[in-house]
């Protein structure tokens, strides 16, 4: 990893007007909901898309760009680049989630309803692995596809599985659902801390499965871009 890499990389995320507006919006109404509703839990859902935003042509653009092949020209290597900007979506998406987690609690410990700190660690745990996964798939698929092409990817993928595991579920396809939760497994790796607050000991096999995902998305998004032809009339 190259810590230079990481900072231009959220030097230039953070100064892309609709990134930020994006970000706006998948943070501003779910927090406003907690001060409205009063439940902590509604920020469960916030960590993917603050990660996707962030990773969302992370590669494919500077591809596209040709910013990458003059980068490349120095002394950095394709697997430093790519795990640079893996750590760097990541990093980024981890501290926005921070920040709003730690408004929210906030704003119920002035409606005198804190939340248990066991629950927000377990919230935090819950949001850095779903963090870290799906980055790990975007920065993949931005290996793939050029400019924003890996968001797409993505999304044609999310909702060709989805209506494949209602297909499979109207027409008790077991095998079919199974598939399709494999695919989603794939596309989101998570990894639930529950544990931490409803007791009982973590599962180590979803701790391999979540780790194993993830390692195996930015294998294959290095394998491809060390295998990727980067010359300016590339693409």
């Amino acid at each position: 990893m190259n810590t230079t890499l990481v900072v231009a990389f959220l030097r230039q995320r953070f100064t892309s007007p609709m990134r930020v507006g994006l970000l706006l919006l998948v943070t501003v109404f779910p927090l406003g909901a907690v001060a409205i509703i009063g439940q902590f839990s509604i920020l469960s859902g916030i960590a993917a898309p603050v990660a996707l935003i962030l990773a969302a042509g992370a590669i494919g653009q500077e591809v596209s760009s040709g910013t990458l092949q003059l980068l490349l020209a120095r002394p950095v290597t394709r697997p430093s680049y790519l795990l640079s900007r893996w750590c760097g979506a990541s990093v980024g998406a981890f501290g926005i989630t921070m920040v709003v987690h730690a408004m929210a609690v906030l704003v119920l410990l002035l409606r005198g309803t804190p939340p248990a700190p066991l629950e927000v660690l377990r919230q935090l745990l819950d949001a850095g692995c779903a963090i870290g996964g799906h980055a790990a798939v975007l920065i993949m698929l931005s290996t793939l596809a050029g400019g924003l092409g890996d968001l797409g990817l993505y999304v044609a993928t999310f909702f060709v599985n989805q209506m494949l595991s209602g297909l499979a579920s109207f027409k008790n396809w077991d095998w079919l659902q199974r598939l399709t939760n494999e695919v989603q497994g794939v596309l989101g790796p998570q990894l639930s801390w529950a544990w931490l607050t409803h007791g009982g000991a973590p599962s180590w096999f979803a701790i391999v499965s979540w780790a194993s995902t993830v390692a195996l998305a930015l294998a294959v998004g290095i394998a491809r871009l060390n295998r990727r032809e980067l010359s300016y009339g590339a693409d």
